[in-house]
């Protein structure tokens, strides 16, 4: 996984800005990669979301600027856990092991992490005029690690 995280770098994740501009930096790095170097990013990507797929980082709340506090919905839950992976390898890694600090990847800004899961296949699809399948690999979808998932 050593290349996928140099690609994904790091970035500390605070404000909507800082997401586009990690997005912008790694879609910058995807462009020079060639089509089988993208779909192992896309599968290195999706197995990473799946990892992180668990039932305490799910039931973490969203914190509205008002203070009031809402339930993750699933597609919210899976651009939580983009935005954690934008923040890098050190980070996802302590949420991995631990949760602590995933409260930050709920924030609603967070939700425009969304664009890392269409980046290598954008690529691959403008490189080989052809989509990219990477759907029988790890499922991304909220609740699919039933390991991460069990009482």
């Amino acid at each position: 996984m050593t290349d996928f995280w140099k690609v994904i770098g790091s970035s500390s994740v605070q404000d909507e800005s800082e997401i586009k501009s990690a997005l912008a930096r790694i879609s910058g790095k995807l462009s020079a990669m060639t089509p089988d170097a993208l779909t192992r990013f896309a599968e290195q990507l999706r197995e990473s979301l799946y990892r992180i797929d668990r039932r305490n980082l799910a039931e973490v709340p969203v914190t509205l600027a008002n203070g009031s506090e809402l339930p993750q919905t699933s597609d919210h839950f899976l651009y939580a856990r983009c935005a954690c992976i934008l923040a890098g390898e050190r980070a996802y890694s302590d949420v991995l092991s631990s949760g602590v600090g995933f409260e930050r990847f709920a924030a609603p800004f967070a939700q425009e992490a969304e664009g890392l899961l269409y980046l290598a296949s954008e690529h691959y699809e403008r490189k080989t005029a052809s989509r990219m399948n990477v759907e029988g690999y790890f499922p991304i979808e909220s609740s699919s690690n039933v390991q991460g998932w069990v009482d």
